[in-house]
């Protein structure tokens, strides 16, 4: 009997993270590119001159769903590899937290690595915010040096070894770190000096500036104080002690009981302080993907059009890329867009369908590392195959030339029909995609938010309800015949914060003692409350018994939550045939037991059924090792076939998490399976 194929080589048709896509089509889209590459060389040129401002967001434009938004935007980051500060940005949920959702996914997009060909940072390979902050202080030191006030024997060569050291180089080496550190104070006030030079004014001081990055850049094995650092960059507020102890100023520490809408302020400025400072580095990139999710509501629509409007005309030294689908972005967003929004737009920048001799193209990179050549001849031996399909159209949506290679190599390969599409098949394969990169695996307040409103509003015998409390800790209020639970996403792990939510779900819970406060953690958060909180912890720890219901997700559960907002997201842009009430009813049957964690009552012994322990096990050096010598010498397997060659058996959350290490790894999510590719030309 012939050995039918395990894949079908045609199955991946959604890009769900740009810094991972395939090999561009010669030809395909490469206007579209060159149009944004070319506003982007403006920007760099203005920047040198100290006018680094662009007129317009570049509005990238699809006809039809499937003609490579995503991918257009991957393409971008790899040309502004290290040239850029790249961030990727998917819709916000909660309009009335729009800054604080676009801050708190910026700071999480810089802990990518900064080099493009590293899928994740160890250590050893600089996160895009660790080279931030070095390449602030290498440049207002060399700038210090060619000014004299900072002593050199040769102003400009040493100005131009300064510039050429890397944070890699200077951690490899040591010596510069020790230096800095050494001579920081007198560095500090010359660094303050020239950044007044240059006519820079920052919301914050610029010395909480300094001393922040400072910290963070060349201080990696404190990681207390720099999680602090990336506390205070998220607009958060933090310990004043552990301030004092980085440097930063006391009028730059937010105030734990600042209101939702005083926190959203902060960090409206907090990003364009971060833009300021991109001046002194490189330019921000910033790509707003996804937007047919803010047509959903009028108040997101009108809110994502104001952020629009605020970058291009307050903030500088930064690009941002708008994409959509033409029809969605007309009927839903447009009409709720002010003039002054539509005004920030370029002219629409209108990506191309896929012609017949840029199909074939396609076709060779989709059988590029796939031991199936007689397949492959089965499927292109044949005179009339682009005759097929192109056989109604001169050219295709890349996805919907997909779609009918998939469905031809299921009937001339596996020599069966094509299934009709399932639902729960697209779900488990968003599910798939999530746990393949580890990154997106931390706080997620978009993606919870939907869940407890969106989708929980048609539950049974609950009402859900905007919400906004005293302080705008609580954003979400169910309400049911007994009982009320208000949801609050708070990302930051201050003890005095902490302390204040407490205090005003107590004040809700002794009016009703059928209240419940509810929060989210993901591991990567620190535990509430912490260990060092000495008087605080006691309080918040009876609270937790009583009415605070601080819920810690696992990493291997949240691919499921994350994967059911990917799905109907997917829906919103017409990615898979399903509208958005059919992804809503299978989501809530689906999450049953997610909505019972929910609702069921604190007791005494409540908090601990949340602190799940993670399985066993961390990413080595070994593990690593052993993934890269199997998956090279089999050239492609699936996760479960490579999991029982493993010498030493890991979690699969952790096996992901190495094989992010290996950059000739490519992962293949099919309807069946996930399948790990060896492919070592990574060229793009």
């Amino acid at each position: 009997m012939e050995k039918q194929p395990k894949i079908n080589p045609f199955e991946n048709d959604i890009v769900s993270e740009p810094r991972r896509i395939e090999k561009a089509v010669a030809g395909l889209n490469d206007k579209p590119l060159e149009a944004v590459l070319q506003q982007f060389e403006l920007l760099e040129n203005g920047r040198q001159s100290g006018k680094g401002k662009l007129v317009h967001a570049q509005f990238a434009v699809s006809p039809q769903p499937g003609y490579g938004k995503s991918h257009l935007i991957g393409r971008l980051f790899r040309k502004l590899n290290q040239r850029a500060t790249l961030v990727y940005l998917r819709p916000f949920e909660d309009a009335s937290a729009c800054w604080r959702s676009v801050l708190l996914k910026m700071v999480q997009e810089l802990d990518f690595p900064d080099r493009m060909e590293a899928e994740y940072s160890d250590g050893k390979e600089p996160t895009q915010l660790e080279a931030f902050a070095h390449g602030i202080f290498v440049y207002l030191i060399a700038d210090a040096i060619e000014r004299g006030t900072i002593p050199a024997k040769s102003k400009t060569t040493a100005a131009q070894g300064f510039r050429e050291i890397t944070i890699k180089r200077a951690r490899k080496h040591g010596k510069w770190v020790d230096w800095i550190r050494k001579n920081y104070n007198e560095l500090l006030k010359q660094c303050s000096q020239q950044i007044k030079r240059n006519g820079i004014h920052l919301y914050a001081s610029h010395l909480s500036w300094l001393n922040v990055l400072f910290t963070y850049a060349y201080f990696p094995s404190e990681f207390e104080l720099r999680e602090t650092c990336k506390d205070w960059l998220q607009g958060g507020s933090i310990d004043p002690d552990e301030a004092k102890e980085i440097g930063i100023r006391s009028k730059d520490i937010s105030h734990p009981e600042m209101s939702g809408s005083e926190m959203n302020e902060v960090c409206k400025h907090r990003i364009l302080d971060f833009c300021q400072l991109a001046g002194f580095f490189r330019p921000f990139v910033f790509c707003f993907d996804q937007t047919e999710n803010y047509g959903k509501e009028i108040v997101l629509a009108k809110a994502f059009g104001s952020v629009i409007q605020v970058l291009m005309d307050e903030s500088c030294n930064q690009m941002t890329v708008v994409t959509a689908n033409q029809a969605p972005w007309t009927k839903s967003i447009e009409p709720w867009w002010e003039d002054a929004h539509r005004n920030r737009l370029s002219p629409p920048i209108e990506l191309e369908g896929l012609k017949r001799e840029q199909a074939v193209d396609l076709i060779e990179q989709r059988f590029k590392g796939w031991d199936i050549e007689e397949e492959k001849i089965r499927f292109t031996d044949n005179d009339n195959c682009l005759d097929q399909l192109f056989s109604d159209v001169n050219e295709l949506g890349v996805r919907d030339f997909l779609h009918r290679c998939r469905n031809r190599w299921q009937v001339l390969i596996i020599e069966t029909p094509p299934d009709p599409p399932v639902l729960s098949e697209y779900y488990r394969k968003a599910v798939e995609e999530v746990k393949t990169q580890p990154k997106r695996l931390v706080f997620d307040p978009n993606t919870l938010y939907w869940l407890v409103n969106e989708v929980a509003a048609g539950l049974p015998d609950i009402t859900v309800e905007k919400y906004k409390s005293q302080k705008g800790y609580f954003t979400l209020l169910w309400k049911s015949e007994d009982r009320q639970l208000f949801f609050g996403f708070e990302s930051g792990s201050n003890s005095n914060r902490w302390q204040a939510i407490a205090r005003e779900a107590e004040i809700h819970h002794s009016a009703n003692h059928g209240t419940k406060i509810v929060f989210f953690r993901t591991p990567e958060q620190p535990e509430i409350p912490g260990q060092r909180w000495k008087k605080i912890g006691p309080i918040i720890e009876k609270a937790k018994q009583q009415y605070l219901h601080i819920i810690r997700l696992k990493k291997s559960e949240i691919p499921d939550l994350y994967a059911a907002y990917d799905l109907y997201v997917d829906a919103g842009e017409e990615n898979i045939p399903f509208e958005r009430h059919e992804v809503l009813e299978f989501i809530r049957e689906h999450l049953k037991s997610f909505w019972e964690r929910i609702m069921r009552p604190l007791s005494p012994d409540a908090g601990k059924d949340d602190i799940i322990p993670e399985p066993a096990g961390e990413v080595t050096e070994e593990v690593i090792r052993e993934i890269r010598e199997i998956v090279e010498q089999n050239k492609f397997m699936s996760v479960d076939d490579l999991m029982k060659k493993l010498s030493t058996p890991v979690p699969e959350e952790l096996l992901h998490e190495a094989r992010a290490h290996i950059p000739e790894i490519k992962v293949h999510v099919g309807p069946n399976m996930t399948v790990l590719l060896w492919q070592s030309d990574q060229s793009m």
